[in-house]
């Protein structure tokens, strides 16, 4: 079986050219082409600016939200109380963007207490999901929907407990720093 081993190994290998590496004036050559191109679509690019690394900062606001229950046969005994009193009023928001599109980002206080933003800009649009920092702390959760014009980011998060007994809707307003 060995002896197989050994075999099978040794045809792969004696298969496989080996790669010569480029001249100089090649690898030069082609990190001059690469360059060119990537400055070129930057320069072209209409999303150029707005995929720039960048840091926002500011408030949101949580309230109520309203959960629909279909009123069929099969959900007529279904029944949500919505808490009315907890995780309400405003809070702070951290965001930053780094030069690939990827969001990264904090609360601390308010409504959200300590939770971790994650996600993704694709020009003007600003995606993320919104997780606790603690996962037994029963805080929301929920997602960031927004819309980035310049040095603002604007729109809204969809959140809820975690047994879903509190649903609330939140508007985001960010500045960049």
């Amino acid at each position: 079986m060995r002896a197989l081993f050994v075999t099978i190994a040794g045809l792969s290998l004696a298969g496989c050219p080996k790669a010569t590496p480029p001249s100089d004036d090649a690898g030069a050559s082609a990190v001059t082409t690469v360059s060119a191109v990537t400055s070129a679509s930057a320069a072209t690019s209409p999303d150029a600016s707005a995929s720039a690394k960048a840091s926002f900062g500011g408030k949101y606001t949580v309230a109520a939200a309203n959960m629909y229950v279909p009123s069929e046969k099969d959900w007529a005994n279904v029944k949500f109380k919505n808490d009315e009193s907890k995780h309400l009023g405003d809070g702070e928001l951290s965001l930053a963007i780094d030069e690939n599109g990827t969001v990264s980002g904090s609360t601390e206080g308010g409504p959200l207490g300590a939770s971790i933003v994650e996600g993704l800009a694709d020009g003007k649009t600003v995606t993320a999901t919104i997780r606790r920092k603690d996962a037994n702390d029963e805080g929301l959760t929920g997602t960031l929907s927004a819309t980035r014009e310049g040095d603002k980011i604007e729109g809204t998060m969809k959140l809820a407990e975690f047994n879903a007994a509190v649903v609330r809707e939140a508007k985001v307003s960010l500045s960049k720093k």
